[in-house]
């Protein structure tokens, strides 16, 4: 009973409050299509308003939020963006209904708690905010990961007859995630509503080679030399430059290695002379002749070191320098030497020339058994084919006692290699590395076929005239037998210059025309 008569008093108290306050009540209540004053959506005031003109200045507000910028540190480095790119907006929800029925609908008492609340401090409701994590995540990933640092490998080189050795380098890399998490919560939990800037999450990145790896490259896996005593000058600095391109390559595990891209391009600019080289089946003149010595004595330092051998193509005709299969071409696109480092470290090619001797020696860690094991190639010459007919040049300008052999033969073989390998003196494997084929070519002769003019007769018919006549006549007689010394001593010289070999090619495509020769 006693509970009633105090509701009863309450009430009572709020009417008479209404009746003796209500134009005071009515100050702060607005009419039934507008806002009343003291409401504020987020940080706008939307007193006096109607829901349209409350709906447009939020819009208003939210766009110069959009506006705003986020800067992202790297370092140095900043990567800026406007709010409104990563997607970010709002949700009104129903707010501004609620907002239009505060202190207007509801019984006597809300009404009267609600224009008190409003009295009091004005009424604030917030606005819900979001970022598209899609579109921050896009940004992370491109703009701001552009600055990682890739980590630098430690490395290898070799002078003065020691291994020198250079330490790693750490990278950097953007933690994506962690950066696009710490964007999320800076713009949506604690932001200030001005332009914002942070630092992206870096971690440290080691490199796979570290120093320590690095320095198991330390022993010589294989070497292989052969000679160019008789090459012009232009060879012989060719095979020089060759050295010095390749020299000190370090080819990490996993890695191929192209001849043709560290030898390449064959011009002047990058070191290379004009030397005999082979088109077609015609000597020419081309810079960079002489390549691929490099290249065969090379891949026999890389079969020696029992790397895997990616590509290899034999010259398609036979040379000097090496036996039959053991030789690697290079020319234009279509002959490279290219090898796999298939071990556990990397490794070192070191090169060089002296005293007409070109030389390759690969360094890495060695694990074969050196002291039981061993390892023999053999080339097996499966057929020989003779050389063609001799091909006859005449020459107009030359005299008929002229004679020349310009391109010795060739006979023409098909041969494989095999890797043999020995335990304790035993063969253990016989394994086929190549299969080759050589073209054979005949020999090139040169003839002059100029007849010296003819002396005047003496009418007189001097014995003398008679005797330099006959003298005359006897010079242009043929020495088959000094012609035949000459055409050894051709063959002779032929075969230790290869700068004299015959280098047509047996698959010959007319596109590889564009490709240039055959340099060797």
């Amino acid at each position: 009973m006693k509970r009633r008569v105090t509701y009863f008093n309450a009430v009572m108290v709020l009417t008479v409050s209404f009746m003796l306050f209500g134009n005071a009540f009515c100050a702060y209540a607005a009419d039934d299509n507008t806002i009343t004053k003291g409401v504020f959506i987020d940080e706008v005031d939307v007193s006096g308003l109607t829901a349209v003109e409350a709906e447009n200045k939020i819009i208003d507000f939210v766009n110069e939020l959009r506006e705003r910028e986020i800067s992202i540190k790297v370092d140095d480095n900043v990567v800026s963006a406007k709010l409104g790119d990563m997607g970010y907006s709002h949700n009104m929800s129903n707010i501004i209904e609620q907002a239009l029925e505060l202190g207007t609908t509801g019984n006597l008492i809300k009404r009267y708690k609600d224009l008190k609340d409003i009295a009091q401090g004005g009424i604030v409701y917030p606005l819900e905010f979001k970022l598209d994590e899609n579109s921050v995540r896009e940004l992370v990933s491109t703009k701001v990961s552009e600055f990682n640092v890739d980590p630098v490998d430690a490395t290898v080189s070799r002078s003065g007859g020691k291994m020198i050795y250079t330490d790693h380098i750490l990278g950097k890399k953007v933690d994506i995630e962690a950066t696009v998490l710490g964007i999320m919560d800076a713009i949506t939990n604690s932001w200030d509503r001005n332009n914002l800037i942070m630092d992206a999450y870096i971690e440290d990145v080691t490199p796979i080679y570290t120093r320590d790896v690095v320095e198991q490259c330390n022993t010589l896996l294989g070497s292989f030399s052969t000679e160019y005593a008789d090459s012009a000058e232009g060879r012989a600095a060719n095979l020089a430059n060759g050295a010095r391109l390749i020299n000190n390559t370090v080819i990490y595990p996993g890695e191929v290695f192209s001849g043709y891209e560290h030898l390449s391009p064959f011009t002047g600019k990058n070191g290379y002379y004009v030397a005999g080289a082979y088109s077609k089946g015609k000597v020419i003149d081309s810079v960079g002749g002489g390549a691929c010595q490099v290249t065969t004595t090379l891949y026999n330092a890389a079969l020696e070191a029992e790397l895997e051998i990616v590509e290899r193509q034999a010259h398609s005709m036979t040379i000097s320098y090496v036996n039959l299969s053991r030789d690697a071409a290079i020319a234009g696109t279509y002959k490279d030497l290219k090898f796999m480092n298939n071990t556990d470290v990397p490794i070192l090619i070191q090169a060089y020339t002296k005293g007409r001797k070109i030389t390759f020696n690969i360094w890495g860690h060695e694990t074969r058994d050196v002291d039981n094991r061993r390892v023999e190639f053999e080339t097996r010459v499966l057929s020989e084919t003779a050389p063609p007919p001799d091909v006859v040049d005449k020459d107009p300008t030359k005299p008929v006692t002229y004679k020349k052999v310009t391109q010795s033969a060739h006979t023409g073989y098909r041969t494989e290699l095999y890797k043999v390998v020995y335990e304790n003196g035993v063969e253990l494997s016989r394994t086929l590395i190549n299969k080759s084929s050589y073209n054979p070519a005949p020999r090139y002769i040169t003839v002059g076929t100029k007849v010296a003019p003819e002396a005047p007769k003496n009418p007189q018919g001097s014995d003398i005239e008679d005797d330099k006549k006959d003298e005359k006549e006897q010079e242009q007689v043929p020495d088959l037998e000094n012609d035949q010394e000459e055409e050894q001593e051709t063959q002779d010289e032929n075969m230790t210059n290869p700068d004299g070999q015959l280098q047509g090619d047996i698959l010959w495509d007319s596109d590889w025309d564009e490709e240039g020769p055959e340099d060797d």
